[in-house]
């Protein structure tokens, strides 16, 4: 029974060595194997010419702009308050209408006003009465006393009264000018003409004198943008003014700029204003001046062709600022315009069609077209360079390209030759729009559709600012 022990874990240990020199040579024989083994040979990559969508840069000539935002702001804006305290009795306007110089606005009850003005008139009489008194006593006593039958004293005491009288009565006439005025204030008309705001109290209401404000009137043509330059555009402004003679704050010589509203989204800035104003001294916190350009701002009231002005006070603006004289400038799709970090690169085309990036400064945009000016000046950009406007993903520096022309249609060339000012309207305008025509003396009737072939109306250069956008 020992010797049967002490034999069956040999057995086991001799199996388990079996096992693993089996193991042992399975592995190697593995490894032999993919020693042996060949790599398969590698074929060279084919290199692909990306597609691209190419045009040339346009050349035109631009004075330089300054681009800023701004505010519309009224010439005039009145607070309306009354002169004395009373109740309301009348409101003789429509919350938001046109009103004119001198029109009605407001009632107030003027029966006590009234009142005090004929307890006025009633002094006034009195003090008269007396004075016709006092003037017999004087004449009588300077008798007397030349023939010793009064004192000096009793006719120094009336001609004392005498002047007393006078004094009271310049104060009576005074008293009642100040109740005729009360009784004048207790009807409140409008000092500007303008546009009115909603009435702040109804009929019913006591109002307390210079201190309750009951409504505000603002101006609307003309109607003036405010807008502020930075101190080195302002030297430079004012520089070319000096050279020119020709600038905002050269007497007499107007500049204009050009104004657009939040619905101007291709800044075509179809507004003209002219340079009216410019401050005196520089914001220290801010270091900038102040400017404002006046706009023209036509409207009607008549009910039977009504003509709602364009500008309001508050609105938001646009303001492009020329800076000098026109030079040429080159332009390209802002599509073309790629970034490298923080740096803004255009793909040019070579002639064995590889692309290479160059790094230009972007300038002032004309619908959606920008001005460009490559950084290494040994490399200018020029009207005869390919740039890559679709597939800048797919360019890489080097690598070959297959360039197709962009169509006219896709390159937007109405907005570049509409944002582009020809001759004529360089010039600074009289007035952004033309005055409203006469009111006609009958309505016209609705003129019938006209056919596709009717002749096409002539384009104006600038919208007027009075129409509402269509």
């Amino acid at each position: 029974m020992f010797t049967q022990h002490r034999t069956a874990p040999r057995r086991f240990s001799g199996f388990l060595a079996a096992c693993c020199r089996l193991l042992t040579a399975a592995i190697a024989i593995t490894t032999f194997a993919g020693g042996c083994k060949k790599p398969a040979p590698s074929l060279p990559a084919a290199v692909v010419a990306s597609d691209v969508v190419v045009c040339s840069p346009r050349a035109a000539r631009l004075p330089e702009y300054l681009e800023v935002t701004g505010r519309i702001d009224a010439e005039r804006v009145v607070d309306i308050r009354s002169r004395i305290t009373g109740y309301l009795t009348k409101v003789a306007f429509r919350d938001g209408q046109f009103v004119s110089e001198g029109d009605p606005l407001y009632e107030i009850d003027d029966r006590p006003s009234k009142a005090q003005f004929a307890e006025a008139e009633g002094g006034i009489e009195r003090l008269l009465g007396e004075q016709k008194f006092l003037e017999v006593q004087v004449d009588r006593y300077e008798k007397l006393v030349a023939k010793g039958a009064a004192s000096q004293q009793e006719f120094d005491s009336y001609t004392a009264k005498l002047e007393e009288n006078a004094g009271a009565l310049v104060a009576a006439r005074a008293q009642l000018e100040a109740a005729r005025l009360n009784v004048e204030f207790c009807s409140i008309t409008a000092p500007i003409a303008g546009q009115i705001g909603r009435t702040q109290l109804q009929v019913g209401n006591l109002i307390n004198q210079d201190t309750t404000t009951l409504t505000t009137i603002v101006s609307i043509d003309p109607i003036f943008v405010y807008f502020n330059v930075d101190e080195p555009t302002f030297l430079k402004l004012m520089n070319n003014a000096r050279e020119s003679g020709r600038g905002p704050g050269v007497g007499g010589q107007a500049t204009s700029a050009d104004v657009g509203l939040v619905d101007d989204v291709d800044r075509t800035y179809p507004y003209r204003s002219e340079i009216d104003f410019l401050n005196n001294q520089v914001d220290t916190k801010t270091a900038t001046i102040t400017m404002r350009g006046r706009l023209a701002n036509p409207y009607s009231a008549d009910p039977a062709a009504p003509r709602p002005p364009l500008f309001r006070p508050g609105m938001f603006a646009r303001v492009r600022l020329p800076l000098g004289e026109a030079v040429e400038q080159l332009f390209v799709p802002e599509a073309a315009v790629g970034s490298n970090q923080d740096r803004k690169i255009l793909w040019v085309v070579g002639a064995d069609n590889l692309v290479s990036a160059r790094e230009v400064r972007l300038g002032q945009k004309v619908g959606s077209w920008i001005t460009v000016v490559a950084t290494d000046a040994t490399q200018p950009l020029s009207i005869n360079d390919q740039i890559v406007v679709r597939g800048l993903q797919r360019c890489r520096e080097g690598k070959p390209v297959a360039p197709t022309p962009a169509s006219d249609e896709s390159l937007d060339l109405e907005s570049f030759h509409g944002g582009i000012p020809t001759e004529a309207t360089t010039e600074p305008a009289e007035q952004s729009v033309a005055p409203l025509p006469p009111p006609a003396a009958e309505a016209p009737q609705a003129s019938p559709p006209q056919p596709a072939s009717a002749p096409e109306l002539p384009v104006e250069s600038l919208p007027e600012p009075g129409d509402a956008p269509s």
